[in-house]
């Protein structure tokens, strides 16, 4: 099934989950996951749509350094929360992002246009 307008889509579920974290939580449950992952959701279409649209390998580049760091934090800080082994998972992931957003030919090309 294809999506005409994956924006609005993406919009209207980040939407439908919040709502249902929501009235979970009113009827007295947890509806925590839920709220964080609507919240997630609308934050992420946001970010592809306001900002990763026209400069994706800057975005590219940005979050991969935000996983690296989180990834050397939970290496530091959460070792009595996280095993050690998770936040190294993060690190190395954080790394194959950065290697894989494109930020170098894209600092490349621009050279080449001045």
């Amino acid at each position: 099934m294809r999506f005409k307008n994956k924006k609005n889509t993406l919009t209207a579920l980040g939407i439908l989950f919040l709502l249902a974290g929501i009235i979970i939580s009113l009827n007295g449950k947890d509806g925590s996951s839920f709220i964080y992952f609507g919240v997630g959701t609308l934050t992420a279409t946001v970010l592809h749509y306001g900002i990763a649209l026209g400069r994706h390998q800057i975005s590219a580049f940005i979050v991969g350094l935000i996983i690296l760091h989180t990834g050397v934090l939970l290496i530091v800080k959460g070792e009595l929360i996280y095993p050690s082994e998770f936040g190294f998972i993060t690190f190395v992931s954080g790394i194959l992002v950065l290697l894989n957003s494109g930020f170098s030919e894209y600092m490349r090309d621009r050279k080449k246009k001045n």
